[in-house]
């Protein structure tokens, strides 16, 4: 078997130098034409995996797959997708040079030296749900929503047989010790055993009464366990199909690696040694004060890790059941532990999508990986165009570098997802509404929290500066009819605007010259229509509605003279832009081209000549105002864009999505013209 440790590294890294000019930058790996800098790595979406000698780490996430080394805790490549997928599960192969991913409907194979995609296996006909090699490497079994199973020849990429029986989707496949049989387990409540050679049916093992997660042979491969959302684990011997144990109340289960012990996490806060010859209990270890989601033995088999929503891991001595250490850092629940080959380092993944690095003999934290961000909902660039705010559904703020991708700091404190974000006109506050109700004014130098202002009794949908700076507007989902006007010095309740029968609120927007307020609403009731309305703020009156039909106002922003106002919108399932005539009330203009799904944002170029619109279908079209023409579309993105906004130059568009990531759009570039 081949060391890939030093191999890998080394050409990984050389790979990286001879791509791009800055060789430890991640932030300008794989980026679509036209852009300049990818803030975030992209939401986690699937398994971290540790290759067989222990020198990398895969992290799945909704761009591609992240190498890093195992030891130092550095990126060293980034294996792309190409387009609107995500990573939803990963396997190394036993030589530990092919890397395996499962995405919506296809199969990558990377080849782990050279970071270069080696094969694209396409049949399957809905998402993949588990991949796992052979013991030999040279078959890869995959398993998805098609209800089907299929068995790859992985040198050639060649479709070997297709298994089928199970008539739900296929969640996990796993290879007997001996590559004989293959176990799959199914949301139909099954599992089914293979004969690999034959590719014929030879048991079905029954007995869940909900769907099976996870099927995992012992070292010997004598014993079959299976994972199932009745929160079960049940010990089937694989030779007569046998049913040997149920645990119960378990959300998960581990093979200690001699194949003797069981290791099981409860929905009852302990975790449970079972012998796996009898079945009888051989210890409960008690500390956790939540559900335990993730056991994993050391190599040794010494020490247990377990992860739990009590946001610790706790490294027990299996031997003793006597707890060794807590570990202590994550802020959410601990989904994913697992041990490097060498035992001396192990890894884990938060809710909030962090992974760290713990050195286990120390107990002591190695590194935390926080550029793995969730959904990203609004994205703000300050004044001077240096900083790019943006804020999303893992409940935090962050402040990056706009010209060097390096993230500043993060905002903690909001307790929802949050929904908008906006720098004061001086740049020295920024403003942050989330679903928690409230609005947070933070110093945009220092990251401190200046005020919460509270009132609204629902997420807060949207916040705008006015242009003096000294008032914040925000709306809301609350039903209580109201739009709220905030001083900023003080963080009181100014004014309220207030419209009998107003629902939720999803937008609100100043005017460049402060005197008018847009606000767009949902329609009342069912086939209603929806409206924009546009306040005298002064006299806190009604100054026109401009009235839609359609399912509700999803953005809108004034041009820089303040004579349009660009308003968008869903109908039936796809996008609609809008430009009004503020002065009148009627549109000029209907921009047409969104040609699936909904658009989610849009925004001025400082020039007024362009109108940037960021869409469901992972694109951000731009528009030419004057015309109504679509002028070129940017994309690169692999979720829905759901903001977007110009640098106050006009050189640079922010596009945030729910892929986890901002790209930053180089539009002076000749590069940048590709995409017209």
């Amino acid at each position: 078997m081949k060391n890939t440790t030093l191999t890998a590294t080394l050409l990984l890294i050389a790979l990286i130098l001879s791509t791009t000019t800055a060789a430890q930058d991640y932030t300008r790996w794989g980026l679509p034409d036209g852009a300049k800098l990818r803030l975030g790595k992209g939401a986690l979406t699937g398994e971290i995996a540790y290759s067989p000698d222990g020198s990398l780490l895969a992290v799945g996430s909704a761009i591609g797959v992240w190498l890093y080394d195992a030891r130092t805790s550095k990126e060293l490549a980034l294996l792309t997708i190409g387009y609107p997928e995500s990573i939803r599960t990963l396997c190394f192969s036993p030589d530990g040079q092919t890397l395996a991913g499962g995405v919506n409907g296809s199969i990558r194979l990377w080849n782990v030296d050279t970071g270069k995609l080696q094969k694209i296996l396409t049949g399957h006909t809905r998402s993949i749900n588990s991949v796992c090699f052979s013991p030999d490497g040279q078959t890869l079994a995959s398993g998805g929503w098609d209800n089907s199973i299929r068995l790859w020849d992985v040198d050639t990429g060649e479709l070997q047989k297709i298994l089928t029986g199970h008539t739900e989707s296929i969640n996990s496949v796993c290879f007997s010790p001996d590559g004989r049989t293959l176990a799959s387990g199914s949301s139909d409540k099954t599992i089914h055993l293979w004969n690999v050679t034959t590719a014929k049916h030879r048991n079905t093992l029954a007995g869940h009464t909900d769907a099976v997660w996870r099927v995992s042979f012992s070292p010997d491969g004598r014993t079959l366990a299976s994972g199932s959302r009745d929160r079960t684990i049940q010990l089937w011997d694989v030779d007569t199909g046998e049913h040997r144990q149920t645990l119960l109340g378990v959300w998960n289960a581990c093979f200690s690696p001699d194949g003797n012990t069981l290791a099981s996490g409860s929905s009852d806060k302990t975790i449970r040694l079972w012998d796996v010859n009898t079945g009888k209990l051989k210890n409960t270890l008690t500390g956790h004060t939540h559900n335990i989601y993730s056991v994993r033995f050391s190599p040794d088999g010494n020490t247990l890790a377990s992860g739990s929503r009590d946001k610790t891991i706790r490294l027990w001595d299996v031997n003793t059941g006597k707890l060794k250490n807590t570990l202590t850092g994550h802020t959410s629940s601990v989904r994913i532990v697992g041990f490097g080959p060498d035992g001396q380092t192990l890894a884990s993944r938060g809710d909030n999508n962090t992974i760290r690095f713990w050195n286990v003999k120390t107990a002591t934290l190695q590194k935390t990986v926080a550029e793995h961000i969730s959904f990203v909902e609004s994205v703000c660039f300050s004044p001077d165009g240096n900083t790019l705010a943006s804020g999303g559904e893992d409940n935090s703020i962050r402040l990056w570098n706009a010209n060097t991708g390096e993230l500043q700091r993060t905002l903690i404190g909001h307790t929802a997802g949050i929904t908008s974000v906006d720098f004061s006109p001086d740049g020295q506050t920024l403003a942050s509404a989330s679903n928690d109700a409230t609005i947070r004014l933070w110093d945009a130098n220092t990251g401190e929290l200046q005020n919460i202002l509270t009132g609204h009794t629902e997420g807060v949908t949207s916040v705008d500066f006015s242009p003096d700076g000294q008032t914040l507007a925000s709306a809301s989902w609350e039903n209580t009819n109201t739009i709220r006007l905030w001083d900023v010095d003080t963080g009181k309740l100014r004014n309220t605007l207030t419209l009998i029968g107003h629902t939720a609120v999803s937008s609100v927007c100043f005017s460049p010259d402060g005197q008018t307020l847009a606000s767009g609403r949902t329609a009342l009731r069912e086939g209603g229509s929806s409206t924009i309305l546009l306040w005298d703020v002064n006299t806190r009156t009604l100054r026109n509605t401009l009235t839609l039909q359609d399912d509700g106002v999803d953005s809108m922003c004034f041009s820089p003279d303040g004579q349009t106002l660009a308003s968008l919108s869903a109908s039936e399932g796809f996008g609609t832009i809008i430009l009004w005539d503020v002065t009148t009330g009627t549109p000029r203009n209907t921009l047409i081209g969104h040609t699936e799904g909904s658009v989610w944002s849009v925004c001025f170029s400082p020039d007024g000549n362009t109108l940037a619109s960021g869409s469901w279908n992972a694109t951000v079209p731009l528009w030419d105002v004057t015309t109504g023409e679509l002028q070129r579309t940017l994309t690169g993105h692999t979720a829905g864009v759901t903001s977007v906004d110009f640098s106050p130059d006009g050189n640079t568009l922010a596009s945030g999505s729910y892929d986890g990531t901002v790209l930053l759009w180089d539009l002076a570039s000749p590069a940048s013209e590709k995409n017209r």
